[in-house]
C-alpha cells in the first residue's frame, strides 16, 4: 500500500509542476508581447528618430501583458487541476 501512495504523490507532484511551468511560461510570453506592443507604441517602426517621449505606453504594455499573463496562467491552473 505504501508504494501506491507514494506513486500516486508522485504523479500529481509531477503534474502541478507541468501546470505550473506551463502556467509560468504563459505569464512571461504575455508579458514579453506587452512590452513589445508597448515599445511599438511609443516608437512606431514608421517613425525617423528612434526617440522616446514618454514611457507610459510601454509601461501600459508591460501591465496588460501582465494582467493577461495572470489570467491566462490561472485558467490553465483552474482546468488542468485533478480534484485529489
Amino acid at each position: 500500500m505504501l508504494p501506491i501512495c507514494y506513486r500516486i504523490r508522485d504523479e500529481s507532484l509531477l503534474n502541478l509542476r507541468k501546470t505550473s511551468t506551463q502556467a509560468v511560461g504563459i505569464n512571461l510570453l504575455s508579458v514579453v508581447a506587452g512590452t513589445v506592443v508597448g515599445t511599438w507604441v511609443a516608437i512606431p517602426p514608421t517613425q525617423d528618430k528612434q526617440e522616446i517621449y514618454s514611457i507610459q505606453p510601454i509601461l501600459v504594455g508591460v501591465s496588460i501583458g501582465e494582467l493577461v499573463g495572470l489570467t491566462l496562467a490561472l485558467v490553465v491552473i483552474w482546468f488542468t487541476r485533478e480534484d485529489v
